[in-house]
């Protein structure tokens, strides 16, 4: 993926699990963030506590990125997850670098992502 990729967002939305599944593409910088945060707090206004990101598209991920799921994890927590899923190799490297992986689990497959919501609170 080119590092100058347009971000791009799309969320997936199971009513009965309440579970959002949310795969983004591009660069995971402060644009994309200005442009993904009121929608991810609207699902949250909206009762949604489980998040599963789907990274398997995002070729960069920088700071503000990294500050917008940490702080959805903070938000939810107790009643709800944030996990993240399909980590492209630079991706985990900032992940496992910043120790962010701590904070947020991180998962092979969507399936089991999306397994270990649906299993939690």
């Amino acid at each position: 993926m080119s590092s100058d990729a347009r971000f791009g967002s799309r969320f997936e939305i199971d009513d009965a699990t309440r579970v959002c599944v949310v795969s983004l593409a591009g660069k995971f910088d402060p644009e994309a963030v200005d442009d993904l945060h009121p929608q991810v707090q609207e699902l949250v206004r909206a009762g949604y506590r489980k998040f599963v990101f789907d990274m398997s598209g995002v070729g960069h991920i920088g700071s503000m990125g990294l500050r917008l799921l940490v702080g959805l994890a903070n938000q939810v927590k107790g009643d709800g997850s944030v996990v993240l899923c399909d980590l492209t190799d630079g991706v985990r490297s900032v992940i496992e670098v910043t120790r962010i992986n701590q904070v947020l689990p991180t998962f092979a497959s969507r399936t089991e992502a999306v397994g270990a919501v649906r299993g939690g609170k």
